[in-house]
């Protein structure tokens, strides 16, 4: 948690939220004026790392993260409509070759940050997750990961990731208009302002990792399936969960945190690299297998993450359907299989991760 003074009064507290929010408008609209998607959380995030830094940090409440948490879960929920899932099904030998291809690719980068002591085991191997950057870094302290250092390693690659994307499709599909955020879709709001409320409550109370999120996705999902109510994102509810989510990140960085960061910085560069590269050619047998054009492939398997990923296609002539679907699909399998990989992979490189590789002598 951040380190603040023992206590601070009303009005100092009410000028460093002034002063927090200010410079993380600022920081977002420098984002969204280069078409960066992940700005929506990055500036935050950025502001909040430069007033702890400096010594003038706030605290954000557990309840609004907890808040946050289930509003990103919501827009998880949304996504998981029946098209999508059937659509998942048909493709399912694709869909189960392009999840683990990078699931395989991503863990195992992550597992050589750990071994050469880049980056601690288990935050090397959260960091190293293919997408659902937000959901990943809600997720990883659960399991004993470090949440800021997994929040650096992913932000950084989302940066990477929307750059390349962003410029691959502005090449093919020159002159079209990209939006700041995906379309929310129509939804029922007022049984979702229950949902997620009823799981901000409840899910701290469960001895479940990451209960929050994890509760309003399996409800939310079952309530859109069956058809009880339909879950609503609209901008108004996702924009303060990533500014909530971005504070929370940063503020908990201290100097120290930071400069260790930074000094695996080329490292995590190469990783990042690596997997984008990977992605990118696996493009060429999943076009060919599911008979989609390139750039629909292309976008479907960027570990980028599936907002950033949706707003770069929502405008431009592609397969959203299916860029959506092998998205969705690895999504889901991150989620799934990422504690399970983490976990026991995170204790066997603890065990037997390499001398320190770099002598101080």
């Amino acid at each position: 948690m951040p380190e603040l003074p023992p206590a601070l009064s009303l009005h100092t507290t009410i000028l460093r939220w002034l002063g927090l929010l200010g410079l993380s408008v600022l920081a977002v609209a420098v984002f969204l004026a280069v078409h960066l998607s992940a700005g929506m959380m990055l500036g935050p995030m950025i502001a909040a790392i430069i007033v702890a830094v400096s010594g003038h940090g706030v605290r954000v409440p557990k309840s609004l993260f907890s808040l946050s948490q289930a509003i990103i879960a919501c827009m998880v929920a949304s996504g998981l409509s029946a098209p999508v899932l059937r659509d998942i099904v048909q493709h399912s030998g694709i869909m189960l070759f392009s999840v683990l291809s990078v699931v395989v690719v991503s863990f195992g980068t992550g597992a050589v940050l750990a071994y050469f002591r880049v980056v601690p085991g288990t935050s090397a191997l959260w960091g190293s997750s293919p997408g659902g950057a937000s959901m990943m870094t809600l997720m990883c302290e659960a399991f004993g990961a470090d949440a800021r250092l997994v929040a650096f390693m992913l932000y950084f690659r989302v940066i990477l990731v929307a750059i390349a994307t962003s410029v691959v499709a502005r090449i093919v599909t020159a002159g079209h208009h990209v939006p700041y955020l995906p379309p929310s879709g129509v939804g029922d709001i007022y049984p979702t302002i229950a949902l997620i409320l009823g799981c901000s409550l409840l899910g701290p109370r469960l001895r479940i990792p990451a209960a929050p999120l994890l509760l309003t996705i399996l409800l939310g999902t079952i309530a859109k399936l069956t058809g009880i109510f339909t879950v609503a994102t609209p901008e108004w509810l996702r924009v303060p969960a990533y500014f909530l989510l971005g504070w929370t990140i940063g503020l908990r960085f201290t100097g120290p945190v930071l400069r260790h960061a930074l000094s695996a910085l080329p490292a995590v560069a190469l990783s990042s690299t690596i997997l984008i590269l990977t992605c990118a050619a696996l493009a060429f047998p999943v076009a060919r297998l599911a008979h989609v054009d390139l750039l629909s492939a292309y976008l479907a398997t960027s570990p980028g993450g599936l907002d950033t990923v949706v707003i770069i296609s929502a405008s431009i002539p592609v397969n959203l359907p299916f860029i959506v679907s092998l998205q969705t699909a690895r999504m889901i399998a991150v989620i799934v299989l990422g504690p399970m990989i983490a976990r026991p992979l995170g204790r066997w490189l603890e065990q037997h991760k390499r001398p320190q590789h770099i002598s101080s002598q």
